[in-house]
């Protein structure tokens, strides 16, 4: 009787991302896009850095360790990319902390810069 039982399982009659409506499907489409921009722009200085020899990853860490602690917070984080011309928010500036931050102090020291992708 198994054997002749037919399945219960059926085929959607819509893909999965049909629940958004047309230009949420766009945006969603956008913003990979430009996730994967950004992250391929990030790794073409990582490598342009990489090529030049006067480029020092510890002295670059130690301009970003404002008070001279040996770690950099979110809060400098957040004033140096102020510095440059661009506001961010506190979270965007933990979100970028956080892409570092190997041990989930709440901080970032050489030791984790170091072994992520070296520069």
């Amino acid at each position: 009787m198994l054997n002749r039982r037919p399945s219960n399982h059926r085929h959607p009659l819509y893909r999965r991302d049909d629940c958004f409506y047309s230009d949420t499907q766009v945006e969603f489409r956008n913003m990979w896009r430009v996730h994967f921009k950004a992250e391929v722009a990030a790794e073409a200085v990582r490598q342009r850095l990489q090529r030049q020899p006067c480029f020092n990853v510890y002295e670059a860490f130690n301009s970003l360790d404002l008070n001279d602690d040996g770690r950099v917070s979110s809060s400098e984080i957040k004033r140096i990319i102020e510095s440059r011309g661009f506001y961010v928010t506190e979270k965007e500036a933990t979100q970028v902390l956080k892409k570092f931050d190997g041990n989930g102090d709440g901080s970032i020291t050489f030791n984790e810069v170091s072994n992520q992708n070296p520069i």
